[in-house]
């Protein structure tokens, strides 16, 4: 059916973005809920990056862990997979509480997305 054809493409458009000196931006980013938690992903090369995140009143967006496997360059996935994040919150008009250092960190450095922020809610 229209799933088994969406994996598929999803393998293929994985397969062509892999690894060494590849575009990381052009992963496809999955949303992903499991136990009542909901997280932003990536999948590269069957590892996982994960960046957990909570709604909140349906226009924030608190970003509360990042988790991601050993074999994975932590900094640099990691902040792919965040900015990927704000391009999403750009679209879709929320805001982002940065709720773990990595996220803030990130923002530090990216004055483009400072009006994303929201600290109050």
């Amino acid at each position: 059916g229209t799933r088994a054809i969406k994996k598929k493409l999803q393998n293929i458009e994985k397969s062509t973005t892999m690894f060494e000196n590849s575009n990381i931006n052009r992963l496809p980013m999955v949303f992903k809920s499991c136990d009542g938690k909901n997280y932003f992903q990536f999948h590269i090369n069957g590892q996982l990056a994960s960046l957990e995140y909570e709604m909140v009143k349906n226009t924030f967006i608190n970003l509360t862990g990042l988790e991601m496997s050993k074999y994975l360059d932590r900094p640099e996935v990691g902040n792919a997979l965040i900015e990927r994040v704000m391009e999403y919150a750009l679209r879709g008009d929320f805001k982002i509480i940065p709720s773990i250092p990595e996220v803030t960190h990130f923002l530090n450095k990216r004055p483009e997305y400072q009006r994303l922020i929201e600290l109050e809610v």
